[in-house]
């Protein structure tokens, strides 16, 4: 046991020192330090993003950052039926995450991202999870539309 408690402290401080040299790295960041500005939205959130979204120029619009994150429904259409179903789930599955719990996070910290949580949820219960990945993805298109403009998070829009 003595040797797993050792090893759990040699992580620990793995851990530490790479924590500490991602935290070098976002502070010279432009872009990390932008999505920051938002409530809600911690370092690792805004360094995941800027990784994997690169140039947000690349996307002709907004709305394209859910299909590449994966939080858009599936479609089953054929001749007068569509069916919506559950989220795609392609792309990253670790920025997906990352994005829900920043949604949470600024639930709890903006009226504004609150507000757009209702908005989708329409008062129902049973709408929270929906509710809670449509707040990502729109998360998702702000930080994309941030990153384009440069401007800083509004409280009031």
């Amino acid at each position: 046991m003595d040797e797993h408690l050792e090893d759990l402290e040699l992580l620990k401080q793995r851990v530490s020192r790479f924590t500490r040299q991602l935290d070098q790295i976002a502070a010279r960041h432009p872009g990390v330090a932008l999505l920051r500005t938002i409530p809600g939205v911690g370092t690792r959130t805004a360094e995941a993003f800027v990784a994997w979204v690169d140039d947000a120029r690349r996307f002709a619009r907004t709305s394209q950052i859910g299909d590449y994150f994966g939080l858009v429904p599936r479609q089953d259409a054929s001749a007068r039926r569509n069916h919506l179903g559950h989220i795609t789930k392609d792309g990253p599955g670790c920025v997906r995450q990352l994005l829900v719990e920043a949604a949470w996070q600024g639930i709890r910290r903006s009226g504004v991202i609150r507000a757009k949580y209702e908005q989708f949820r329409r008062g129902d219960k049973e709408r929270t999870k929906k509710a809670i990945v449509a707040t990502a993805h729109w998360l998702a298109r702000v930080m994309l539309s941030m990153l384009r403009s440069g401007e800083v998070w509004r409280q009031a829009e």
